[in-house]
């Protein structure tokens, strides 16, 4: 399993940015006013009373089917 209630959004936005759409589906942003929100997924499905188990499932099989994160890309130039 890649993803984990304590996964952070940053993480997410940089490893596994095809996740931000289907989380928004769900419910959850990732990115609020042009940034990436500070905490965890875990504090988010919670503050928003949502199932933590069926979330990370649905995620981490979307990992799956993507092969999982994406590499990150640096330059310094």
């Amino acid at each position: 399993m890649l993803i984990t209630k304590d996964t952070d959004f940053e993480t997410i936005a940089t490893k596994f940015p095809y996740l931000i759409t289907p989380l928004l589906e769900m419910g959850i942003k990732v990115i609020e006013c042009g940034d990436v929100k500070w905490g965890t997924l875990g504090e988010e499905i919670e503050k928003l009373g949502l199932n933590v188990s069926e979330i990370l499932t649905k995620l981490n099989k979307i990992v799956d089917e993507h092969g999982g994160p994406e590499k990150e890309l640096n330059l310094n130039i």
